[in-house]
């Protein structure tokens, strides 16, 4: 299942952080880019643990590279596409 793009060939993205301050260094970067736009912060005020990113495939690929090559502790931070939410799988849903 593939995201739709949207404007200028972009998708939406989820970067979770497992901890705190790796999230707050990168969006203090993001503001720096102008590829990526943070559509949305989930979690306390303050504290998000994950952020809503509007970006390229490209940058999507860079982003993950910089994760997995970052100095220890390593896989801090994650990126993945953000899909839709369903309660069920559809082949295996029923009638209700």
């Amino acid at each position: 299942m593939s995201q739709a793009p949207t404007a200028q060939g972009k998708a939406r993205y989820l970067v979770h952080a497992a901890d705190g301050t790796p999230m707050t260094d990168f969006l203090a970067l993001a503001e720096t880019d102008p590829e990526i736009t943070v559509v949305d912060l989930i979690g306390p005020r303050g504290q998000p643990h994950t952020a809503v990113l509007e970006i390229s495939a490209e940058t999507a690929n860079r982003l993950a590279r910089q994760f997995r090559d970052a100095s220890p502790p390593s896989h801090q931070l994650t990126i993945e596409p953000d899909r839709p939410l369903s309660m069920f799988d559809n082949a295996a849903a029923g009638p209700i």
